[in-house]
């Protein structure tokens, strides 16, 4: 058994060329350096990386989800294989929706950056609830933690911070500017949003795993109408939740939520 676990989706937007896209998150990676640490921030980096490896197991299985038990890496090396699975695919973008590493340190972020520019294709990075304080991590962002996107001319491939689960006035009315292009948006975040339509997938969840339609500020619950209700967001992909959940947000729009990273789990997106 492998350690990547491809999960293909396909969305058709009646393109005349294929697109790829790859997604994954929470891998929650932690690094350390034994010759410059300190004994308190090695010990904190060894601490976690001991928790994420039964969490990993647990979470796989609350979500029934398989795994290769003799690929149980440690939490960096889960982050290099998945570099390195989608250089191989050569994909036209990489979403990585956050919580890539456990916590802010020097030593995380900077192996988080060296980790970033291996990457080949362009990517889009969305801080997750573990990328904090996201204006840490502007530079990995592009300049733009908050909101940043990709213009394909076919279609706007769209990353927005929701890791502290709500939205801001600033990213609503940039949505609501690409909204009016009349092109598809695909977007991208950290935490799933729960509509009435998918209330049964995420109640049974801890409530910090969405954004919920019922339960959020006013400017948050505008930008969930809005995905609901526009024709052109096409569908969303998540993570936050460490294991596969596909559901509806409407009737006929989809959202993804990739399982973790740590059990070696990634999305491959055809759109067409």
């Amino acid at each position: 058994m492998s350690f990547i676990q491809e999960k293909l989706v396909h969305i058709d937007l009646g393109l005349s060329r294929k697109y790829i896209l790859i997604q994954f998150n929470d891998i929650h990676a932690v690094s350390f350096n034994i010759e410059t640490d300190n004994l308190e921030a090695i010990d904190k980096a060894s601490k976690q990386e001991e928790t994420w490896f039964y969490q990993r197991q647990d979470f796989a299985r609350s979500f029934n989800e398989v795994y290769d038990q003799e690929s149980l890496f440690t939490s960096t090396d889960c982050l290099n294989h998945l570099i390195d699975y989608s250089n191989s695919v050569h994909p036209d973008l990489v979403l990585l929706t956050g919580d890539i590493i456990d916590y802010y340190s020097h030593e995380n972020y900077d192996f988080l950056k060296k980790s970033i520019r291996k990457i080949k294709s362009p990517y889009l990075f969305s801080c997750g609830n573990h990328e904090s304080p996201s204006e840490l991590f502007q530079e990995i962002c592009g300049g733009n933690c908050d909101f940043s996107y990709v213009d394909f001319v076919d279609f706007f491939v769209v990353s927005i911070d929701n890791s502290k689960r709500k939205i801001t006035t600033e990213q609503l009315r940039r949505l609501e500017t690409l909204v009016k292009y009349q092109k598809p948006i695909i977007l991208a975040m950290h935490i799933p949003i729960m509509t009435e339509y998918n209330e049964k997938e995420f109640t049974q969840l801890n409530s910090c795993y969405s954004i919920k339609y019922n339960d959020c500020d006013e400017t948050t619950s505008i930008f969930i109408n809005l995905i609901s209700s526009s024709y052109e967001v096409k569908a969303i992909f998540c993570g936050h939740v460490h294991g596969t959940i596909i559901s509806h947000i409407t009737p006929n729009k989809f959202q993804y939520c990739c399982s973790s990273g740590l059990i070696g789990n990634v999305n491959k997106i055809i759109i067409k």
